[in-house]
Formats: C-alpha cells, sequence, structure tokens
C-alpha cells in the first residue's frame, strides 16, 4: 500500500477588508434599509467580538477595490442582491480563485501536472455544473481523463473530508497525485437586511478565500491517520440551507451559541477523549502541533482549554488564532488556511488537523515529517 503525503500546498485571496471598513459598510446598508441604532450596534459589536482585524472579499463594495473585473452586485441593489444574481456571481468568479490557489499548490510542489490522475474538490457558497472540477481540469491543462469528484454545500469540515479521500485514492495504489481544492466566496451571501442573531454572527464571521492541497504519493508530510466522528445529540446545533422563505435571497446559517462548549465536551468526556489519547499514542507521547478550523474565537478559546489540560502549550493553537484574525472564518477551506500557515515553519515532527462543521461532524488527520 502507498503511503499518501502532503506535497504542495496554496492559499489565494481577493483584497482584504479590514473589520472597521466592514462595519462602516454594514451600517450604511442597514441604515438604508431603516434599521434601528441598536440594530446597526448590535451588528457591529458582533463583529468586533470575533477578533477578526481583515477578511478577504470578492466584493469591491465591501472592500473598495476591483477584483478579476468582478461586477459589484451589491450597491445597486440596495445589498439585497437576489438570489439568481448571487448564484451567477458565484458560476463567473469561483473558478478565478479556485485556479489562483491551485497554480499555487502545483509550483509548491513542483510536481509534473500530467501526472494528477484525481481532483477533488468542495464549495458550500454556491455549486453548478460543470462545476469547480471541470475548470480546473481545463485550466490548469490537466488530462481529460483526470477522474473529478466534488463534494458541494457540506460546510466547514469538508476541505479536511477532500484530505482524507485523497489520502485513501493515493494509499489505494491505482492513482498519482491528487488535487484537492476548497472554495469559498462566502460574503456572496453577505445579509444585511436580516436581523435575526444567526445572521449578524455569520456576516461577521466569514470570509472569501481558496486552498488547495497536492496528496501524492511522495512528499514533506507524511498523511498517516485519518477520520471522522458525529458529536452525539448536536443535529440541530449548526445548521446550512438554502432559503426557505420568499423574502429571502441568501443562505440560511444557524450556530448555536454554545457550540464550543459542546465541543469541548466531546474532547473533554465523549469519543474525543479516545482520539486525543490515540493521537499521543501515534506521536510517542510528543504533543503534536495543532492545525484546528477557527469557527470563531468561542469555538478555539473552548477547545483550546481541552487541549491545555491535556499537556499542550497555552500557545498551541496560535496559527488557527492568527488565520481567524488576518482571514476571518474561510468555510471548507478555513482548516486549509490553518494548515498551511501551520506547515510553513513548523519545528516539530508531528501535526494533528481537526475541522467541525454540520453534524457537528469533527474531521481529523495525523501526519508526520517524512
Amino acid at each position: 500500500m502507498n503511503h499518501a503525503h502532503i506535497a504542495g500546498i496554496g492559499i489565494a485571496v481577493p483584497p482584504p477588508v479590514t473589520t472597521e471598513r466592514f462595519i462602516e459598510v454594514d451600517r450604511r446598508a442597514r441604515e438604508a434599509h431603516g434599521h434601528s441604532a441598536e440594530v446597526c450596534e448590535s451588528a457591529a459589536r458582533f463583529a468586533r467580538n470575533t477578533g477578526i482585524i481583515k477578511r478577504h472579499s470578492v466584493h469591491s463594495a465591501l472592500t473598495g477595490e476591483s477584483w478579476a473585473g468582478a461586477p459589484d452586485i451589491f450597491t445597486d441593489n440596495d445589498f439585497d442582491a437576489p438570489l439568481w444574481r448571487r448564484h451567477a456571481f458565484f458560476k463567473e468568479y469561483a473558478p478565478v480563485l479556485a485556479l489562483e490557489a491551485a497554480r499555487k499548490a502545483l509550483a509548491d510542489w513542483g510536481g509534473d501536472p500530467q501526472t494528477i490522475t484525481h481532483v477533488i474538490t468542495t464549495a458550500t457558497s454556491g455549486w453548478s455544473e460543470p462545476g469547480l472540477a471541470c475548470a480546473l481540469i481545463e485550466g490548469l491543462g490537466l488530462r481529460l481523463d483526470t477522474r473529478k469528484a466534488e463534494l458541494n454545500f457540506n460546510g466547514c469540515f469538508c476541505g479536511a473530508t477532500c484530505l482524507r479521500l485523497a489520502r485513501d485514492t493515493v494509499r489505494g495504489g491505482e492513482s498519482g497525485a491528487v488535487l484537492v481544492v476548497a472554495m469559498e466566496l462566502a460574503l456572496t451571501h453577505y445579509e444585511p437586511i436580516n436581523t435575526e442573531v444567526t445572521t449578524l454572527v455569520a456576516n461577521g464571521l466569514f470570509g472569501d478565500g481558496a486552498a488547495a492541497v497536492i496528496v501524492a504519493p511522495e512528499g514533506r508530510w507524511r498523511y498517516e491517520r485519518s477520520g471522522m466522528s458525529l458529536v452525539p445529540n448536536t443535529r440541530e446545533y449548526l445548521t446550512f440551507a438554502p432559503p426557505t422563505t420568499p423574502e429571502r435571497q441568501t443562505y440560511e446559517m444557524y450556530l448555536h451559541r454554545e457550540v464550543g462548549k459542546r465541543l469541548a465536551h466531546y474532547f473533554r468526556e465523549e469519543a474525543g477523549k479516545g482520539l486525543l489519547a490515540a493521537m499521543l499514542d501515534m506521536s510517542h507521547g510528543e504533543r503534536s502541533a495543532l492545525a484546528v478550523h477557527p469557527g470563531g474565537p468561542n469555538i478555539l478559546e473552548a477547545v483550546l482549554e481541552v487541549f491545555v489540560s491535556n499537556g499542550w502549550p497555552a500557545d498551541a493553537l496560535q496559527s488557527s488564532f492568527r488565520t481567524l484574525h488576518n482571514y476571518g472564518n474561510l468555510g471548507s477551506a478555513a482548516m486549509l488556511f490553518v494548515l498551511a500557515n501551520s506547515l510553513a515553519d513548523l519545528k516539530g515532527n508531528t501535526l494533528a488537523t481537526f475541522a467541525f462543521g454540520p453534524g457537528v461532524t469533527v474531521e481529523w488527520g495525523f501526519y508526520t515529517r517524512a
């Protein structure tokens, strides 16, 4: 059986928007729709409480900068762009960002693109067919018999799921390299019309970006183990769905305020406790570096407390917090951003990854330096 390795990795982001700029634009949009000062201030407070310094967006209405010739779908629609405009935007511009990340991963790898046999993609902020995989095969000049799989609308854990499937593919022994791309244009669903708390939280938390990884039989980091588990009794804690009412023009997200606490309990008292113990065995007692999905400050803080109680240092999630502060939550691409940031300057020999999403689902991986 072949071993699977991380052989190359790349990230791509559009222009930045600081949190203060985001709050300013959001306030103007809300005031134009008659929102009270109290609602505007609540939205601003949620945005500041994320700890995000800046995120990135493909939408010039938010950043004040043009990107890839993309149109402004928000200003002319009073920041209530119809769903069809949002989907049309995604269809046109999602491949642009995905290709940028993929080209960076290919450059980091340095291998022959013609040896790529599989492309696995994920996105939650939109989809169309032919999808991202076809755009990548054609845009990168890959072989037309490259096998493709697209995992759409799975949520924040799915970049890690794509890595797991790439690992399984390489270990199966009949593949060359596998290209994984996770791409989100989350701010295409920016919604300053609705005043529900969960919408205010989602607006303040997410950003746009893409990450790509080459998984191959040879590389710098061996992908030793992987797995997934559901956290018991959390089915309604984190949900995401297309709009279900006539007046809604965006996807609907619900994030229970106790997701962080529930994850902490999972790692402290439930199956996650055994998982941490198994990882210590795999690393022969070494506290592995951690690449944890930056779902939000409350989630990171709650999970960090558990890791520290199990012997990890207080700065064990530094890369995750840094990613959150500089990019926001990037959905399915978020953990891959943390992975890229971690591998850039990692001193140790082992790395554990964790991504969280609807379910509540925990997707994990364990890596050793090759």
